[in-house]
């Protein structure tokens, strides 16, 4: 009989082989919109940067802010369960001291 992280484990590996087959359409929707983004772009006059930013530099730094907060939203979420810690023992409390009590 599976158990409850057994279930848990199934459902986070479908979500995860979904979202990884919607990331690759994604990816592929973005290189076409790019290939006809660029063949538009190529017949406008070129625009001029005082200091022109590679766009692996923009994806690096907006990824690097995402992780900031993705770290800082990991540790919120380990106080709040360490925080509600007390209350996941009052059950068990509570059915210790019924079945002493029969």
């Amino acid at each position: 009989m599976p158990t409850a992280l057994d279930a848990t484990t199934e459902i986070q590996q479908k979500f995860l082989d979904g979202l990884e087959a919607s990331q690759k359409a994604f990816v592929s929707i973005v290189g076409t919109w790019a290939d006809t983004v660029e063949a538009v772009v190529a017949k406008l006059p070129e625009l001029m940067f005082t200091q022109p930013v590679k766009p692996t530099e923009a994806m690096e730094s907006l990824f690097g802010f995402t992780e900031k907060v993705l770290a800082g939203q990991r540790d919120f979420a380990s106080q709040v369960f360490q925080a509600a810690m007390p209350a996941t023992k009052a059950p068990a409390t509570a059915a210790r001291a019924a079945s002493s009590k029969a």
